[in-house]
C-alpha cells in the first residue's frame, strides 16, 4: 500500500507462544512499526534493542537504501513507536487520543520524508541513501493518516475474548473480525463447529 510517497508493503510474519507461524496484516505500516515492542499482547519482548536493529528493521522493510541509526535514532524511534501503540490502543478502545501522542507524531511528520523518484533515469537526484529521520517521517505520516477521522471506526481489537491484537481493518466492508484468519478466526470456526456438535449430541 502507499505510504507518504513511497511504496512499502504492510503485513508481517509472527510466531507466538504455540510454535504456530502466522501473517498477520496489521493494514498500516505505521502499526507494523509499533509491533517491534510490546503491544496488544501479541509481542511481550523489545525488538529494538539498539542502533543496529532498528538499522536491520528498517532496512527489511523500506524498498529505498537508508543509512545506519545512531543512538539519537534510536532514542527517537522508540518515542514515535509508543506513541503510535499508545494511539493505537486508545483508539480501538474508542478513548479519546493523548494531545502528547499526536503532538510527536504531528512533529515526525513534519519532517521531510523519504521522496518518491521514478525509475529509469540517467542521473541521481537527491540522496542515494535516505536517512534514519526521513524512515521516521515516512512512518509518522503514514501514523497521521491512520488516525484521520476516515479510519475512526476502523481500528479494532480483535473479536477473539483472548487475543488483544490491535489492526486497522481496510476490508472494503468493514467486517474483519480477526487479526489473522489462520490464528484467531480459525480458532473461533473451530469453537462454533464443536458447540453446534455438541448441540446436536444432546438433542
Amino acid at each position: 500500500m502507499p505510504v507518504s510517497t513511497v511504496s512499502i508493503a504492510v503485513g508481517q510474519w509472527f510466531t507466538t507462544g504455540d510454535a504456530v507461524r502466522w501473517w498477520f496484516d496489521s493494514g498500516s505500516f505505521a502499526l507494523d512499526f509499533a509491533y517491534t515492542g510490546p503491544i496488544g499482547g501479541l509481542r511481550a519482548d523489545e525488538l529494538l534493542h539498539a542502533p543496529d536493529d532498528l538499522t536491520q528493521w528498517l532496512h527489511e522493510r523500506f524498498p529505498v537504501a537508508v543509512g545506519a541509526a545512531r543512538s539519537r535514532d534510536l532514542f527517537d524511534a522508540i518515542a514515535l513507536r509508543d506513541a503510535i501503540s499508545r494511539m493505537a490502543l486508545a483508539a480501538s478502545r474508542d478513548e479519546a487520543l493523548r494531545a502528547a501522542d499526536i503532538d510527536l507524531v504531528n512533529l515526525y511528520a513534519a519532517t521531510p520524508d523519504i521522496p518518491p523518484s521514478l525509475a529509469g533515469g540517467m542521473m541521481q537526484a537527491g540522496r542515494s541513501v535516505q536517512t534514519v529521520p526521513q524512515a521516521l517521517s515516512t512512518i509518522a505520516r503514514d501514523a497521521v493518516d491512520l488516525f484521520s477521522p476516515a479510519n475512526a471506526e476502523r481500528i479494532r481489537c480483535c473479536s477473539s475474548d483472548d487475543c488483544d491484537v490491535v489492526y486497522l481493518d481496510t476490508s472494503r466492508a468493514a467486517s474483519r473480525r480477526w487479526c489473522s484468519m489462520q490464528r484467531c478466526g480459525n480458532r473461533a470456526k473451530v469453537r462454533a463447529h464443536r458447540a453446534r456438535k455438541a448441540v446436536r449430541v444432546a438433542a
